[in-house]
């Protein structure tokens, strides 16, 4: 007991710490590749559904990133949890009452073509006073991949788009400059 008052009480810290993360030579999982889907990146909402005209435009969005991490649940059965968010960029329109909307963002775990899994998860988009341009990201999502000992996390897909009406996709195939 006495050499331990004799310790110094960040070598005693780093003991305690030295226990937590992974072990020598573990490595974290491998991620899903992560992409945004062609044509459900951008968000153009106006006053009116008919109208294109830019003195009508609300908001304007773009996603641009799309971020996370996975982490083994049970190492023995190779189960993985991804946390998933993505950024987007907004732009205030002229024809925006008041300084907040919301829009709603998809993020979905893939295997080929089929969707395993799709959360929605809504952005509360607030601009603050004389800002008409902000970047936010969505709050973190959970995503349990269905991994096998001979399946890995790499041979599934995470993709994120915004969650559009089918006349807001139209749009988005009208003009795939945007």
């Amino acid at each position: 007991m006495p050499m331990l008052s004799k310790l110094s009480p960040l070598l005693v810290l780093t003991a305690l710490l030295a226990g937590c993360g992974p072990d020598k030579n573990e490595f974290a999982p491998p991620c899903p590749r992560a992409i945004m889907v062609r044509g459900l990146e951008d968000i153009a909402r106006y006053g009116s559904e008919t109208s294109r005209d830019l003195s009508d435009l609300v908001v304007q969005g773009r996603l641009t990133a799309i971020g996370g991490s996975c982490k083994f649940l049970d190492r023995r059965a190779q189960t993985v949890e991804a946390t998933v968010s993505a950024r987007a960029e907004f732009l205030r329109g002229p024809a925006m009452r008041g300084r907040e909307t919301t829009v709603q963002v998809f993020i979905a775990v893939t295997e080929g073509e089929a969707v395993l899994d799709k959360q929605i998860v809504q952005m509360a988009v607030e601009f603050p006073t004389n800002v008409d341009r902000i970047a936010l990201d969505t709050p973190a999502i959970r995503m349990v991949l269905p991994t096998t000992p001979t399946k890995s996390p790499a041979a599934f897909g995470i993709v994120a788009g915004f969650q559009l009406t089918p006349a807001e996709v139209a749009a988005n195939r009208q003009n795939p400059s945007r």
